[in-house]
């Protein structure tokens, strides 16, 4: 086979100045909106916070160049690859063609069959990849894809533009080959040419310019419209995973550390207009590409309630195009955020979790609840309301009398001695923060006598400091940022007082709280000096969940399982244990290490476990609309338990313990922490 060369216009040489000028207004028009997009993220003198350049280089390779979590979903993820790594490839086959042509020449021998090959295998792949998206769109095999006609018109466009450019190719082979002993480099150009070897040499040239004209003309159309369709995500996207907050969902919703000053100014907190938005959050909403993972994932969504994550997202980025800075967020209009929505959110973190460019839902979500509770708004649900002044006025979103917290803290003193009461100066091996769900619940109380009795048997030295209260998360989830900084100073200055080498808790959210909550507000506390020492206390904190203690306990051989039980069982992962803080094994290592069990896994399980629908306090008030979240996924469980005996629903948050127990009347399991199981299945005499 001979291969003369590779040149930039065969017979078209007189549109090259055509190309360079259409070229150049793509571009202009590229840049502009790259701007106009910049400047809508700094709107209000807003200041990108940009991270260390090893971070956003590790990002973008991470998130942008391997696809990360696009490819979580693999026939989804499967199909944006196909056309991200064919066209990004052919991108740079056709700047390596130009420079070419233009400056060194270095597309010749074994260099050139390879660059022609990899083109080949690109454009093909890219093809591929864009068929599936037409037929996944049109038959509807992802669920809630939007189906407006320009979805389909810009996949048609890609389409015909990688056709064309086959094509074009192919027959300008005619022009500078001359012989095809092997083809193996350029298998399309083959097919091409078997046909237009046979068309005369001046036909062939008057059908290539008007197809090469076609293709030119369209692949510039398409660059010149890439801001104004989905098309423009390439840019946002590859700026939001790049910046993206470490961690993501673990590095839970930002915090407000100038509280004090907003309240000062009378300023509202969070957001009540499209002003009050940070730049990541119109980063976030820049970047959406309504692939409605985030809204398939919604447990809110799924059970009928009219959140959809996307819509939010979509909603606050059609308010930013349209210059509606001055608007409530918040309203009834189409444009704006429906309220209900809003507060449907039981910030279980699949959104976020979910989101292929790591928008971040909650952050939007939490802020918009902060902005009606900071304005008094008439769109907060009674019962949350209700929730915060029992917070207020009792120390618990339940409203309990703490004296029966008390009376139960002096029956564990009877049960496991005075020692157990925390005291100042004495050191403690784990202090127990129990949470004020398992304090005031006598079904689940049981949780933490077990909790208790298991770490003195294994010989851990653990108090209980009396005054503990309320962690303050709900009044953080509900939206009360208020309430909740005056939690944080609170439980601060009481854990101050005491001595111990880690913080004990059975709950994942006051788990999630002290663990990552608390310390996001160090800049608060340093401004004042009555807080200031509290930093100190936060930087050495160890937080440990009762699961993950427990865990050790049974793999170090401090806690031995000796009692078979006959249950048959299955663990929910809670959302603020797992997908929160990505403590999935340990819960089932205990439950493992028990004799006895059948354990049967949930379909949805781990990171695509289903929420109880107590998050987001929800345990304290209920959207009532469509089915309860709580019922969908005990149904589930049941139906993973099947007619068998003895059917139990392992948990390790008393959240899901409370709703759960809602739910078992009607579908006949018993509901167990990890910790009651464990201590069931030991020799106690």
């Amino acid at each position: 086979m001979t291969y003369i060369g590779i040149y930039n216009f065969v017979w078209v040489q007189s549109y090259e100045a055509l190309v360079y000028g259409l070229g150049t207004i793509v571009a202009i028009i590229l840049l502009y909106s790259a701007y106009v997009g910049y400047k809508r993220w700094t709107y209000g003198n807003e200041k990108i916070k940009w991270p260390s350049l090893s971070y956003i280089v590790r990002n973008f390779i991470k998130y942008v160049i391997f696809q990360w979590k696009i490819l979580r979903k693999r026939f989804p993820g499967t199909m944006h690859a196909l056309i991200f790594y064919g066209i990004g490839w052919l991108a740079v086959t056709t700047t390596l063609r130009a420079v070419n042509s233009h400056t060194v020449v270095f597309l010749t021998g074994d260099t050139l069959y390879i660059y022609k090959l990899l083109a080949n295998i690109a454009g093909i792949i890219a093809i591929v990849g864009i068929i599936i998206a037409i037929i996944r769109r049109s038959l509807k095999l992802t669920k809630n894809l939007p189906q407006d006609p320009y979805y389909y018109l810009v996949l048609g466009m890609l389409l015909v533009i990688l056709i064309t450019g086959f094509l074009v190719d192919g027959i300008a082979a005619v022009g500078y080959r001359y012989t095809w002993e092997s083809y193996w480099f350029d298998p399309i150009g083959y097919l091409v040419f078997l046909w237009s070897r046979t068309v005369p040499i001046s036909e062939l040239e008057v059908i290539y310019r008007g197809l090469w004209l076609f293709h030119m003309s369209l692949a510039m159309l398409a660059m010149a419209l890439i801001p104004y369709t989905n098309l423009w995500h390439i840019y946002p996207a590859a700026v939001n995973v790049s910046l993206q907050r470490e961690g993501n969902i673990p590095d839970g919703i930002k915090p407000v550390v100038d509280i004090d000053e907003k309240i000062e100014k009378g300023k509202p907190i969070g957001i009540v207009k499209l002003s009050d938005t940070s730049w990541k959050q119109r980063i976030d909403y820049d970047a959406c590409t309504s692939c409605m993972r985030c809204t398939n994932a919604c447990p809110a969504n799924i059970s009928g309630k009219i959140l959809s994550p996307r819509d939010v997202i979509i909603n606050m980025n059609n308010m930013i195009h349209k210059g509606m800075w001055d608007e409530n967020v918040i309203g009834n209009k189409v444009i704006q955020v429906n309220p209900e929505a809003i507060w449907s959110c039981v910030t279980c973190g699949a959104c976020v979790y979910e989101c292929p460019v790591t928008i971040h839902h909650l952050d939007t979500i939490i802020d918009l609840r902060r902005g009606m509770i900071s304005t008094s708004s008439q769109d907060i649900p009674e019962d949350a309301l209700n929730a915060l002044y029992r917070l207020q006025q009792t120390g618990n979103p339940m409203g309990m009398n703490p004296v029966d917290k008390e009376q139960w803290f002096n029956e564990l003193a009877q049960k496991f001695g005075d020692e157990i009461i925390a005291k100042e100066g004495e050191e403690y091996d784990y202090l127990y923060w129990i949470g004020c769900v398992t304090s005031f619940d006598p079904r689940i109380r049981p949780v933490a006598e077990s909790v208790i009795k298991i770490l003195k048997d294994a010989g851990y030295k653990v108090g209980i400091p009396v005054e503990q209260g309320c962690c303050g998360e709900p009044a953080r989830s509900i939206g009360d940022e208020a309430l909740y900084v005056e939690y944080i100073k609170m439980n601060l200055e009481m854990l101050n007082k005491y001595k111990f080498k880690k913080l004990l808790l059975n709950c994942p959210h006051g788990f999630n709280n002290f663990k990552n909550n608390y310390k996001k507000y160090k800049s608060y506390l340093l401004k004042d000096e009555s807080t200031k020492g509290y930093v100190d206390l936060l930087e050495k904190l160890e937080v440990e969940h009762h699961s993950v203690v427990l865990s050790k306990l049974v793999k170090e051989g401090k806690i031995k399982p000796n009692k078979e039980l006959r249950y048959v069982i299955t663990y929910h992962d809670p959302c603020y244990l797992g997908r929160w803080n990505g403590i999935y094994d340990e819960p089932r290592e205990v439950i493992n290490k028990v004799n006895g069990l059948r354990i049967k896994e949930m379909p949805r399980n781990r990171e695509n476990s289903f929420c109880c629908g107590g998050g987001g306090g929800q345990l304290f008030y209920e959207i009532k609309r469509g089915q309860r979240i709580s019922t969908m996924r005990a149904e589930e469980a049941s139906k993973t338990l099947g007619d068998s005996d003895n059917k139990v629903v392992a948990v390790a948050c008393p959240f899901c313990n409370t709703m759960f127990r809602g739910e078992s009347g009607k579908f006949g399991f018993n509901v167990k922490d990890i910790a009651e199981i464990l201590n069931e299945s030991l020799d106690n005499k």
